[in-house]
């Protein structure tokens, strides 16, 4: 266990290996566990072998993961750069604004990247592409349709959905809408309409004030809307009815199928909800409790105290929160696995995790809260500012770091190991061994099986007597 702790860097396992001269190195060994780790200027450069994975880290500029297998991670001042490869596919992105995707589509990946929103280059089921914007070309599966084509935009672009075709010439003023049993134009923002035999109907009128749509004509849920917004909105169906009045203020709905009513007077601050499953209050920024299914939610003075709520067969889950990310608290348990987790953070000074059954505690947390489990953060960023860490576990075994192993203080069961640069160090690998070390080295301490041994300036030999007593602690 203490190795999940410690990360395998235990100063407690027998074949143990360590060195340390803070702040400018801190080695640590173990055959055993197959690991090694050197860490350079306290958490600035970083080299990790462990099994068959590797770690380098050069804070904040450069993080990189790679294992025997080929897959691999690396991290380049992020979110600046950053690549991803395995064996079926290999992504980067730049800011996320340029990317590159690459991949067996069988595996669910994609042959794609982009300048976003300039350059855009791929491979789908439907061929190749390539787009220049706003100059030129094709995409294929991008922002919900299946192809678009543009020349010149906003000159003229087309989009394509299954059966349906939009032609537009001057976007978004001149459209003509096309398709197997469907057509219709518009002339934006003064009138448009379209159709689709026995699926729908829709036009409008003054845009974005006089609406009327026909919607779901083909199932037994049609929808009618109306709207001279933002003086009158409503939309009625066998499942639900809504109207609003001064659009978004004043509003009901009422929603059949889970059997419940909301009165909006005024949104956002005053809300009504009856039904079963489906009720509550909001008067904001006093007061809300608010139920909808299996979550509730509630506002005290708004927004400076939050609590969510989520109950099933599977899960529960409760989060609390003063003013968004300032603090926050979530417990959850995996009903059927007995699984639980805790995360609490006051930001930014500190954050704590308790999955699994191993407990973590850091100072400072500065991007950790508003962040949450985003693992290039945790890599890259957070080892930065982490003066204080503390991992521990159910069964007592525990790990310390105070300002990058400055002091540094593991245990695991009787075994107990620490030091505090420069002045003093000390091990005890039983109730009949341990060490003490001053000044590394300059005055040294051993008792064990062999007897007790002092050791002077630093020099190899030193002064030998007695037995160890079995039952000396």
């Amino acid at each position: 266990m203490l190795s999940v702790l410690c990360c395998a860097t235990s100063a407690l396992a027998s074949d143990a290996t360590l060195s340390t001269f803070w702040p400018l190195f801190d080695y640590r060994a173990s055959a055993s566990a197959d690991y090694q780790s050197l860490h350079l200027l306290g958490p600035f450069l970083k080299y990790e072998t462990k099994g068959e994975e590797t770690e380098y880290a050069l804070r904040p500029l450069f993080y990189r993961a790679a294992d025997e297998e080929g897959a691999s991670r690396t991290d380049v001042l992020y979110p600046l750069f950053g690549h991803q490869k395995d064996r079926e596919s290999s992504s980067f992105h730049l800011f996320h604004l340029l990317n590159y995707e690459f991949g067996e589509r069988e595996t669910g990946s994609r042959n794609r990247s982009y300048l976003f929103p300039f350059l855009f280059y791929g491979e789908e089921e439907q061929g190749r592409y390539m787009a220049f914007f706003p100059f030129g070309g094709t995409l294929y599966s991008w922002f919900g349709r299946d192809r678009i084509s543009f020349t010149l935009f906003p000159l003229y672009a087309r989009t394509e959905r299954k059966s349906r075709r939009v032609d537009n010439v001057l976007w978004p003023f001149f459209a003509r809408i096309s398709g197997e049993n469907e057509s219709g134009y518009k002339f934006w923002p003064i009138y448009g309409q379209s159709s689709k035999q026995g699926v729908y109907r829709k036009k409008f009128f003054l845009w974005p004030i006089f609406f009327s749509e026909s919607l779901n004509l083909d199932t037994d849920n049609h929808i009618e809307k109306r709207e001279a917004w933002p003086f009158f909105v409503s939309s009625e169906s066998a499942e639900t009815s809504y109207r609003s009045v001064l659009w978004p203020f004043f509003s009901k709905t009422e929603n059949r199928v889970k059997g419940y009513q909301t009165w909006n007077a005024p949104w956002p601050f005053v809300r009504v909800t009856k039904g079963e499953k489906y009720h509550g209050l909001r008067i904001l920024p006093f007061f809300a409790d608010e139920t909808m299914d299996v979550k509730r939610q509630r506002w005290y003075l708004w927004p400076l105290y939050k609590i969510e709520e989520m109950n099933t067969e599977l899960i529960e889950r409760r989060r609390e929160r003063i003013l968004f990310f300032l603090y926050s608290d979530l417990n959850e348990t995996k009903l059927e696995t007995g699984e639980s987790k805790r995360r609490v953070d006051l930001w930014p000074l500190f954050g704590y995790k308790r999955k699994n059954g191993v407990s973590h505690l850091h100072v400072l947390s500065l991007l950790e809260p508003l962040f949450p489990e985003n693992q290039s953060i945790e890599r890259l960023w957070s080892p930065l500012w982490r003066i204080y860490q503390k991992k521990w576990d159910q069964q007592g075994n525990s790990a310390v770091s105070l300002l990058w192993n400055l002091y540094w203080h593991e245990r695991q069961n009787e075994k107990v190991a620490w030091e505090l640069f420069p002045l003093i160090e000390y091990r005890k690998e039983s109730a009949a061994e341990s060490d003490v070390c001053f000044l590394k080295g300059l005055v040294s301490y051993r008792n064990g099986h062999d007897g007790k041994k002092l050791n002077l300036f630093y020099l190899p030999w030193g002064f030998h007597w007695g037995k160890p007593s079995s039952d000396k602690l």
